[in-house]
């Protein structure tokens, strides 16, 4: 049998140490002597979860790159159509500006940009011909297509895009140049639902239905003026969506209304369809599809088998990388079940204390610490009292306010015993809380009759407190995160409409930042001493109680990967990247002990072991 040597003419180097993994070493095939195995660096081929949309809907546009995307309008089935457009930056979702039509199944530029894309046609009803241009805040009034339609394809960028194909004539084509749309060639073989990547001048479409209706399986190309026919799919399937260029496109899904179609993954190199590994999620209307590479790419929404709207995310990679997406799971359960309690603002994922709060049989002074895996009882708070809030660290932190009464009364926790300290200027409880023990933070919260909620704030400074900058928002039931001088607040129990505001303060005064994707009550956010710029908030009520997770990437909100289950009224620490939530209350009612960990998304070069004999 040939070796090695034979085969590529060198031969396999020794280490002792796998070498730093870059996508240089793609393709080098090395024997790890400390471990006594042979590897070699590959390139993957796979599908990850990414976050979901904050809004599940079918029949959703889809534009930009894997790192860049939009998600535009669609349905939430049976109804209504929408105006949503969500915004992802390769981890999450944030909510951007809304479309003046509400629209599904419309074309759009989908090699354009997050700050420059356009949706043309589409339905609501009766057929849309409106065009709308999207500069990455606003939505504003294009050309009107020249034949109105739906389950057409759009593809090319905001300045040079095309539409192809759908009723009623489902052979026409049209081209944009980011004022007028122009009639042009019309494609070789008529249909509708088929998928469509590339740019003007080098286009594709694939797949979809023919009138009758029987899906298909042929590809046609286009240079800008000419359409000629490509190699068919390997699966015939209408619905489909894809990314990439007319030399490097990926399609994905589709195939109604066949199951086992649609989660079947095809490539194409400019020349032949080739079957690639299965998307994980099962889905048959239109989704979004977005990426400018067929190696790197994503889709978003859609309808599945069930009729149920999806708000699932999948992100595909060809590359040296694993991603391991971002994920909730079971930490260890506390000893007593409460809400509203206090906690450390800044702890950590292995290092989190929670103290007082609400249980069944009424207030609390317990005090517990998790290391990472397990709850251990510590000395108790000297006062009995929930709705209280904490900041600080496991070695040292302040408990302040709360109820029975809304009081002023402040602790402070050395590692070992807490202890009386001097109390706030003003009575509160349901506030938040942030900072440390010598620089931190009560934030807001209800002051009882006659103005139970307030936006005043005050600062400590391990003896003193002070006035602080007055919020522009008061709310109650809220979490803090950050430090004195660069802190965050986001949700709680404001009037309905505000509930989503988010606000960061500097040490001096407050302001109005931008808001979560979905407002949420009785929540609480974690993020240590970095709240300003990566925090995390999930749970809460909206108005229900929730799982949903978002992250703060100092600019704006963005979805991610949901808790195992609702909870609101509890406790949070750690940060965005690893994290925990703990405790508190849901639905049935029935106050909770349960514990979950978040570890946020990672991508990383990975060698492969290579099977020896």
């Amino acid at each position: 049998m040939a070796d090695y040597t034979e085969i590529k003419g060198n031969r396999i180097q020794y280490l002792d140490s796998d070498p730093t993994l870059t996508s240089a070493t793609e393709g080098q095939v090395w024997y790890n002597t400390a471990t006594g195995t042979l590897k070699g660096l590959v390139q993957l081929q796979a599908w990850s979860s990414g976050a979901n949309l904050s809004l599940a809907r079918q029949g959703v546009g889809g534009a930009g790159t894997q790192d860049a995307a939009l998600a535009i309008a669609g349905r939430t089935y049976p109804t209504p159509y929408v105006t949503n457009t969500e915004e992802y930056n390769g981890s999450g979702w944030a909510s951007g500006g809304a479309t003046s039509t509400a629209r599904i199944y419309a074309s759009t530029s989908k090699n354009g940009s997050q700050t420059a894309c356009f949706i043309a046609g589409g339905q609501n009803g009766p057929v849309v011909s409106a065009t709308e241009e999207y500069d990455g805040s606003t939505w504003t009034a294009g050309g009107t297509v020249n034949t109105g339609r739906a389950n057409s394809i759009g593809f090319g960028t905001l300045t040079a895009g095309v539409m192809a194909g759908g009723p009623p004539s489902f052979t026409a084509t049209e081209e944009y140049n980011g004022t007028a749309w122009t009639t042009v060639n019309n494609i070789g073989t008529a249909r509708y639902t088929h998928g469509g990547s590339g740019l003007e001048t080098a286009g594709l479409i694939f797949g979809g239905a023919a009138p009758g209706p029987s899906n298909i399986a042929t590809t046609e190309e286009y240079d800008g003026t000419t359409w000629t026919a490509g190699s068919d799919m390997n699966t015939a399937r209408n619905y489909v969506t894809g990314f990439g260029i007319q030399s490097n496109t990926t399609a994905n899904g589709g195939g109604y209304p066949s199951a086992s179609n649609t989660v079947k993954t095809e490539n194409y190199d400019g020349t032949t369809w080739t079957n690639k590994p299965d998307s994980s999620n099962t889905r048959w209307a239109t989704d979004s599809g977005f990426g400018t590479s067929g190696s790197q790419g994503g889709v978003s929404g859609a309808l599945s088998n069930s009729l149920a709207n999806v708000s699932a995310t999948e992100e595909y990679n060809s590359s040296i990388n694993v991603i391991t997406s971002a994920a909730w799971a079971s930490g260890g359960n506390a000893n007593t079940a409460r809400r509203q309690l206090g906690y450390t603002g800044a702890g950590t994922q292995n290092a989190f204390q929670v103290f007082g709060g609400f249980s069944p049989g009424g207030f609390l002074n317990n005090s517990e610490s998790y290391n990472g895996t397990s709850w251990t009882a510590t000395p108790n708070l000297n006062s009995t009292r929930g709705q209280l809030s904490g900041f600080g660290t496991t070695a040292a932190a302040v408990a302040c306010g709360g109820n029975p009464t809304a009081d002023t009364t402040t602790e402070e926790w050395n590692g070992s015993s807490w202890t009386s300290v001097t109390g706030m200027s003003s009575g509160r409880y349901e506030h938040g809380g942030a900072g440390t023990l010598t620089a931190g933070l009560a934030i807001m919260g209800d002051f009882g009759p006659p103005n139970p909620v307030g936006s005043a704030c005050e600062e400590y400074d391990g003896t003193t407190w002070t006035s602080g900058g007055t919020s522009n928002t008061g709310r109650r039931e809220l979490g803090g995160t950050g430090s004195q001088t660069a802190a965050l607040v986001g949700g709680g129990n404001p009037a309905p409409g505000v509930a989503g505001n988010t606000e960061s303060y500097d040490g001096t005064s407050w302001s109005e930042v931008n808001n979560l994707v979905n407002e949420r009550g009785s929540n609480h956010t974690m993020g240590g001493l970095n709240g300003q710029s990566s925090s995390i908030t999930t749970g809460g009520s909206s108005p229900s109680a929730t799982s949903t997770t978002e992250i703060w990437n100092g600019t704006n909100w963005v979805t991610s990967a949901s808790m195992a289950g609702n909870r609101f009224a509890h406790s949070a620490g750690g940060t965005s990247a690893s994290g925990l939530v703990g405790l508190g209350d849901q639905p049935t009612p029935t106050m909770l002990v349960s514990t979950e960990e978040f570890t946020g998304e990672t991508s990383a070069a990975t060698a492969s072991t290579l099977t020896t004999s």
